[in-house]
């Protein structure tokens, strides 16, 4: 006989988000997205289900910035499955499936009494599904996956298969791919339309209060995420600006620059002088990626921060 495992409330439950509750972390995406009736909308043009809005839906998201390997993600259990979905704006992480394998991990920790996994009966999981939503600059197809296996070590024999497999499913949603699944989703086609508006101001050092009302007027015009807009107002547009001209794929780059000069000495020839300013840099690193949900322990290693340092920033 098996038993079938439930979301735990400890996690994140659809009860504790009704009401969307944004900390300065949270993405316009999240914050869309974690509305119940948006995000079976999602399901349902995922999946080609047909459930309404009365459908129970937990959300799992995880909050805690210790044990986080995602941004911008929301997850949640509906329907027997388990799905994290990604937006990513800038580049393609090619270490998707192996974030998304530490996040399920953390999540059914907390699902399950661990306890039960010593008797006989199995346990039955929600089966998981990964998806990204990618709407960036660069070319990508319309659809693409992630195999965890891609990263194994040492070759593959013939005929052997692999012990471990994780996919996840990128879906590159911006409107000149002609994605499918923007036909199925007009909340997701319009938060498409929402960044490309949005993206076309990016020249703009800041967001004066004449751009956003051009913003506000241009959505409005297009029928582009009215409820959300007359809900949050100005707020929303600033929000996304500030997300689109955050420069997240700069400051990881110079963390791997800075993992090469450590790694070939040149660190030794420092002044005291540069040791500051090193030293301070780190920390704004350190900052920047705690910010994008990379583990703590992970900015550690490649940081020489310790774990209370960086949690402190």
């Amino acid at each position: 006989m098996n038993t079938k495992i439930q979301a735990q409330p400890q996690v994140q439950t659809q009860e504790q988000e009704q009401e969307v509750k944004r900390t300065y972390k949270d993405s316009v995406f999240v914050t869309i997205f974690h509305e119940k009736a948006k995000l079976i909308e999602l399901y349902n043009a995922l999946f080609d289900t047909n459930y309404d809005e009365s459908a129970p839906i937990d959300i799992v998201t995880i909050k805690d910035v210790l044990f986080r390997t995602l941004k911008n993600d929301v997850a949640f259990v509906l329907g027997g499955r388990f799905v994290v979905l990604v937006e990513h704006q800038s580049s393609i992480n090619e270490n998707m499936p192996l974030r998304d394998l530490m996040y399920i991990s953390t999540v059914l920790k907390r699902m399950i009494d661990t306890t039960r996994l010593y008797r006989e009966k199995r346990l039955m999981i929600p089966r998981p599904e990964f998806i990204v939503f990618y709407n960036g600059t660069k070319d990508f197809p319309a659809y693409q996956e992630l195999r965890l296996s891609d990263s194994f070590l040492g070759e593959k024999q013939k005929d052997e298969e692999d012990a471990l497999q994780l996919i996840v499913k990128v879906y590159n949603i911006n409107t000149e791919k002609n994605s499918e699944i923007l036909g199925r989703c007009e909340t997701l086609r319009q938060y498409s339309r929402f960044v490309e508006i949005m993206r076309s101001y990016r020249e703009d050092s800041e967001l004066t209060n004449d751009v956003i009302v051009e913003v506000l007027n241009r959505c409005k015009k297009e029928g582009v995420l009215t409820e959300f807009m007359d809900k949050y107002g100005t707020e929303i547009v600033e929000m996304l600006f500030k997300e689109l001209t955050r420069e997240e794929d700069l400051e990881i780059s110079r963390l791997d620059g800075y993992e090469e000069g450590f790694n070939s000495g040149e660190r030794a020839g420092f002044s005291k002088g540069e040791r500051a300013g090193a030293e301070q840099k780190q920390c704004e690193i350190a900052k920047s990626l705690r910010e994008s949900g990379i583990p703590i322990d992970v900015i550690a290693k490649n940081t020489g921060l310790s774990e209370k340092e960086i949690a402190e920033l």
